[in-house]
């Protein structure tokens, strides 16, 4: 009598997903092979969509499915359709159920082959036939993947020349890119209706930057429109800003920053001096050092400036973080005053601009692409590399890696390549680009790179209204409960994270094409410990998803007021006081074509992506297992707690005495995408 399995097939929901060509199946069990089956219930069977039940027969049991193979046969060669199959599910008669994840496109006619779902680490596999499948896949992913220099001394890359060159599984799904290619396109036309984008002159009143993007508003972008002259509020983007990781305590004034109390003693308080406040630790620095010898490029066939800024800043007795005085280069002197609050209103927004522009330059290269983009994609290939689908490390971060390698690949594009944004529209040009991603590579640091040590590295970590501190510590949390628990499931020891070769070959490229090989960075080629393995995995995940968040979402918030944020100056930095009026600052502020493009592209890269899939949400199921979905929805719930925690703190910030009366969202776990696909 023959033996019946029960075999399920769903087909998955995007768009195109669909297929009309025949496919067929084969099981694999330890104890043999099923004939090929057509899976055909008559009619159309595997639309967008679809869960589909078949009938697979053989002359004996075939014992543990262990692999199965999808075979797809073009009806007409013509007019062959793609299909994306999500999850197959596979049931014995005697009613054991055998489980494989998918979610792969099949192209024309093609034979694919999976292994079911439960996660091992290569010690777990004992079956000849196993390992030798983890074995074909790597190979495969690493002939499909390739690494590639886009510019000595900054991370590696994916070795492709175009979106074009992209492996299905990875490019945007049709709705993202629909989305994205129809808002690049609004805004290109939008503008040059309006005829910013063709103009190369100053503007003529600064109130008419507000018309560029008249209708996307929000609370934070009105507030800064009409509060961005405010020391208030310059010292609050420090802490909750787009860059909030340059500010740290500072114990004793730099010598090539001679600020003295007799500069500085009129705003800290009559009972007081500078000297007792570097000893109470209510005093700090923003120092930009890493722009120094940055070459500026042109714009508009003009040259550009970069100042490279000391800023001084003051807790006070009211706890709003205040700035007492800005140098604007490393090198003190005649020619480089130091601006206070006291200087002539112009002399002293002109030095803060300054500052918020060389702000611009270190969060675009070093804070938002090195540090989250160019980092994400190196986990990422290494991912897809090094670790089989079946591999716990796998599952576990490849959600974390969505889209990634498109948005990546647009950037190298049109943002980072020559002629490209940053090359035409900010004062660093493409030269200037490459050498501070250099610089920020150089001094990468594995501590630097995890929240906690950070902040006690910079010593700010009891700062008050420091919202970004205070939500990222919440996530670190709970991202290392989560993975802390992941781990423990499949390494009992130290021994167990040393022995697995995948694993250790992931590492490896890390190290290599992430951290170019520095000892100095603290991270090593290889994991000796569980600890070790954990604090990494849960710094690669925060970094892809909730960082990546805190430095990208509130681009357009604070950059849509382009003074509050500029990408370029057109006039050296000032060698002396009380020369600064308005139309000078016009004149050394972006143009107006110069600023509609980066607007533009502002709105783009943090406007709400589309088809996204928030932080600690797994629609695709990788763990097929009981344990670590039972994890997943345990992570889950502490993210709600979090986020209602978040939402109630945001109500009252109006009521809190801080110094903005919006709250900080850019931690909120509804509002952070799992992975850096924007």
């Amino acid at each position: 009598m023959d033996v019946k399995y029960k075999v399920r097939v769903t087909t998955g929901n995007l768009v195109h997903s669909g297929t009309f060509d025949s496919i067929s199946i084969t099981l694999v069990g330890t104890e043999g092979e099923s004939p090929k089956t057509a899976l055909d219930n008559w009619g159309v069977d595997f639309y967008t969509g679809a869960v589909s039940d078949y009938e697979v027969s053989c002359k004996h049991d075939l014992g543990d499915i262990v692999l199965l193979r999808l075979h797809k046969e073009c009806m007409l060669k013509l007019f062959a359709t793609n299909w994306y199959c999500t999850f197959i599910t596979v049931t014995s008669p005697k009613g054991a159920e055998y489980r494989f994840p998918c979610y792969q496109w099949m192209e024309g006619c093609q034979t694919l082959e999976l292994r079911e779902g439960t996660a091992k680490t290569p010690a777990m596999d004992t079956l000849p036939l196993l390992k030798d499948f983890r074995i074909k896949e790597l190979q495969k992913r690493q002939s499909d993947y390739g690494w590639k220099v886009f510019a000595e001394g900054i991370p590696h890359c994916l070795d492709v020349s175009s979106m074009t060159e992209l492996e299905s599984e990875v490019k945007f799904s049709f709705t993202k890119g629909a989305l994205f290619a129809e808002r690049g396109a609004s805004k290109t036309i939008e503008l040059k209706l309006r005829g910013y984008s063709d103009s190369q002159e100053s503007w003529e009143k600064l109130e008419d930057i507000k018309d560029v993007f008249w209708f996307n508003k929000s609370d934070i972008s009105e507030y800064i429109t009409e509060h961005w002259k405010e020391d208030a509020f310059f010292g609050y983007q420090f802490l909750n800003g787009l860059n909030p990781r340059m500010i740290q305590r500072c114990t004793k004034i730099p010598p090539n920053f001679p600020v003295t109390n007799e500069m500085v003693t009129k705003f800290l308080g009559d009972d007081t001096t500078l000297e007792k406040e570097l000893e109470k630790g209510n005093v700090f620095i923003a120092d930009y050092k890493i722009l120094e010898d940055v070459p500026a490029g042109l714009n508009n066939e003009r040259q550009r400036y970069i100042a490279v800024p000391l800023c001084l800043l003051h807790l006070t007795k009211e706890k709003h973080l205040m700035p007492l005085a800005i140098q604007l280069s490393q090198t003190s002197g005649p020619e480089s005053p130091i601006f206070l609050p006291s200087d002539p209103e112009w002399d002293w927004i002109l030095a803060k601009t300054w500052v918020r522009n060389a702000d611009f330059h270190v969060h675009q290269s070093v804070s938002h692409l090195l540090r989250t983009h160019l980092l994400a994609e190196v986990f990422a290939l290494a991912t897809i590399r090094q670790l089989p689908t079946c591999h716990p490390l796998y599952k576990l971060l490849i959600p974390h890696t969505r889209y990634t390698f498109h948005i990546n690949t647009v950037g190298r594009e049109t943002l980072m390549s020559k002629g490209g944004i940053f090359d035409q529209q900010t004062a660093l040009g493409f030269e200037g680009l490459v050498k501070l991603l250099q610089k920020g590579t150089k001094a990468l640091t594995l501590t630097s790179l995890c929240l906690p040590e950070d902040l006690e590295a910079r010593g700010v970590s009891s700062l008050p209204h420091y919202y970004y501190k205070e939500d990222g510590l919440k996530l670190w949390a709970a991202v290392e409960r989560f993975v802390s628990d992941i781990v423990n499931l499949y390494y009992p020891n130290d021994h167990s994270v040393k022995e697995d070769c995948e694993l250790q070959k992931w590492m490896e490229e890390v190290f290599e094409k992430g951290f170019m090989d520095q000892e100095t960075s603290g991270v090593s080629s290889s994991f000796s410990s569980v600890q070790e393995l954990k604090k990494f995995l849960t710094m690669v995940i925060y970094t892809c998803s909730a960082q990546h968040s805190a430095v990208n979402s509130g681009q357009f918030d604070f950059g849509s007021w382009m003074p509050n944020f500029p990408s370029s100056m057109r006039k050296p930095p000032p060698s002396t006081k009380g020369t600064a009026n308005l139309e000078d600052y016009k004149d050394t502020i972006p143009e107006i074509n110069i600023t509609s493009t980066i607007l533009s592209t502002l709105w783009l890269l943090s406007a709400p992506p589309g088809d996204m899939i928030p932080l600690g949400n797994y629609p695709e199921e990788h763990f097929t297992e009981e344990s670590p979905r039972r994890l997943i929805a345990a992570f889950q719930e502490e993210l709600k707690k979090i986020s209602n925690e978040i939402e109630e703190r945001n109500k009252s910030m109006a009521k809190m005495g801080g110094p903005v009366p919006f709250g900080y969202t850019y931690l909120y776990p509804p509002e952070i995408e799992n992975s850096v696909s924007i």
